[in-house]
């Protein structure tokens, strides 16, 4: 009985997501796009999908129906009313959209509710960068090894970056506040340009243009304030805060070229500790690098480096630290501190 059960919810959930699809594309004006193609190769998605399509089809036929010509004519009445024009063949759409939503929900019921209303997952292996237009406009540039979850809705923009490092650039909308939570902070925004790294110990909040608020989400969430959060940041351009679990924030002015040169595929450090230097390395290259002394991991570096370039890494930082390369295996390289006379580093 439940493996009956199980068969009849994957096959309305199938129809959900074909008919899903049928409203988005219509709504986006387009025939195709890469996510439908690659939900499509599924041969019993294509199978939901012609038999959505069967239904779809039939509302395409019937548009010219007098139920459909009256309410047509009963918009343009609204319309004509309210002093705004209305194209006639742009009613078509709203109807057939409307009828595929009662569809699925005659379909799937909740879980047809569920696809229309889940958020969009967006997602970077190592080495990969992506910009994502979302349908407001606003950019999303990911990092290596990073994702976030989008969900807009009538009143809020809402994002979480579960994990890695992402830039946002805001278009303006002060009716729906962007949001995008990290950890236990929360940024609030409504056109404006910021950077979010989760890659550290510590989560890195830089605006780089417009104006943020951050909030404290987990005493938020409790309905308290933490001692060691005010109520609220502001932070103004060209500011980072710095937060951490059971730590204070804290606020400095941040470089913006060094923060964002992720974006053009390079890496830029400033004085910074080898062994954080070699974790963000590790994130764009299948060569991982390792150090096991905490000497050599404590050695300062600076400079700038293309991101998955381990190789050009390791022989810079052989050629200016007292380090040497050693290879493990094919996808490792050590690197170890030189002996000197005497025995020590």
């Amino acid at each position: 009985m439940n493996g009956i059960g199980t068969q009849h919810s994957a096959a309305d959930r199938r129809l959900a997501e074909a008919a899903a699809w049928r409203v988005r594309l219509a709504e986006a004006d387009a025939s195709t796009s890469l996510e439908f193609d690659i939900w499509l190769r599924d041969g019993a998605n294509r199978k939901a999908w012609d038999q959505v399509s069967r239904s779809w089809d039939y509302f395409d036929q019937v548009a010219h129906a007098p139920e459909m010509i009256a309410a047509r004519q009963a918009a343009l009445g609204d319309a004509k009313r309210a002093g705004r024009p209305l194209a006639m063949p742009r009613l078509i759409r709203p109807l057939m959209a409307l009828a595929a939503a009662v569809l699925v929900i005659a379909l799937a019921g909740s879980g047809g509710y569920w696809w229309l209303n889940r958020p969009d997952d967006y997602r970077t292996a190592m080495g990969e960068r992506r910009v994502i237009t979302l349908a407001d406009g606003s950019k999303l540039s990911l990092d290596a090894d990073s994702e976030v979850t989008v969900h807009y809705g009538k009143h809020e923009r809402s994002l979480h970056l579960l994990a890695g490092q992402a830039r946002f650039d805001v278009a303006h909308d002060k009716s729906r506040p962007f949001t995008v939570v990290a950890s236990n902070q929360k940024v609030i925004a409504t056109g404006t340009a910021f950077n979010i790294d989760m890659a550290g110990p510590r989560v890195l909040v830089t605006l780089i243009e417009g104006h943020v608020v951050v909030l404290d989400e987990n005493g938020a969430a409790q309905g308290i304030a933490s001692p060691d959060w005010p109520k609220r940041i502001e932070l103004k351009a060209g500011q980072q805060l710095s937060a951490g679990p059971a730590v204070p924030p804290e606020i400095s002015q941040a470089n913006l070229k060094q923060v964002t040169a992720w974006t053009i595929g390079q890496l830029m450090f400033d004085d910074e500790p080898l062994s954080s230097v070699v974790d963000r390395i590790n994130r764009y290259s299948g060569t991982h690098i390792v150090i096991s002394d905490p000497r050599v991991g404590a050695m300062k570096i600076s400079g700038v480096f293309n991101a998955g370039d381990a190789a050009g890494f390791v022989e810079i930082v052989s050629h200016y630290l007292p380090v040497r390369a050693v290879t493990v295996d094919a996808h490792t390289i050590a690197l170890q501190g030189q002996k000197r006379e005497g025995g020590t580093l």
